[in-house]
This record gives structure tokens, C-alpha cells and sequence, in this order.
């Protein structure tokens, strides 16, 4: 009987080894994981800077541009003008 309770023994040994072994393989592997969690989460968090200030620049962009749209009709506007102006004056022949 001590005979087979040895070999019971050595096998749980065994299975408490590999038990041990996989708990530690799980540890590196959930370190690893929360490390690469946590790059990726500052990535995502510099995606999300970046994001807003290419917002904010096509805004800017987009304000410029109805800047200049503005000042296009107001220089076609004048142009109008001053050929109107200039019409009359070629008809008053001076």
C-alpha cells in the first residue's frame, strides 16, 4: 500500500508542478497583455489630441475660406461697380 500512495504522491507533485507552471505562464502572459493594454491605451488617448486639433484646423481652414469667398463677392461686387460707373461715363462722353 506505501507503494502505491508514492506513486499517487509523485503524480499529484506532478500535476501540482504543471498546475504551477501554467499559473506562472498565465501571470507573464496577463503582465504582457496589461502592458500592451496600457500602450494602446495612450495611443488611442494621442489619436484622440491629435484628432482634435485636425478638427480645429479645418475649422480654421473653413473659416479662411469663407473669409475669402466673402472678399471674392465683395471684389466682384466693386468690379460691378466700377464698370457700371465707368459705363455712364463713356455715355456722358466728357
Amino acid at each position: 500500500m506505501a507503494h502505491g500512495g508514492i506513486i499517487n504522491l509523485d503524480a499529484l507533485e506532478e500535476k501540482i508542478n504543471k498546475a504551477a507552471e501554467h499559473i506562472a505562464r498565465l501571470k507573464a502572459e496577463k503582465s504582457a497583455l496589461e502592458r500592451d493594454n496600457k500602450e494602446l491605451k495612450e495611443k488611442i488617448e494621442s489619436l484622440y489630441i491629435k484628432n482634435e486639433e485636425l478638427l480645429t484646423e479645418i475649422e480654421n481652414v473653413r473659416a479662411e475660406r469663407q473669409r475669402t469667398g466673402d472678399f471674392e463677392k465683395t471684389r466682384e461686387e466693386i468690379k460691378g461697380k466700377v464698370e457700371e460707373m465707368l459705363a455712364k461715363l463713356d455715355q456722358i462722353d466728357v
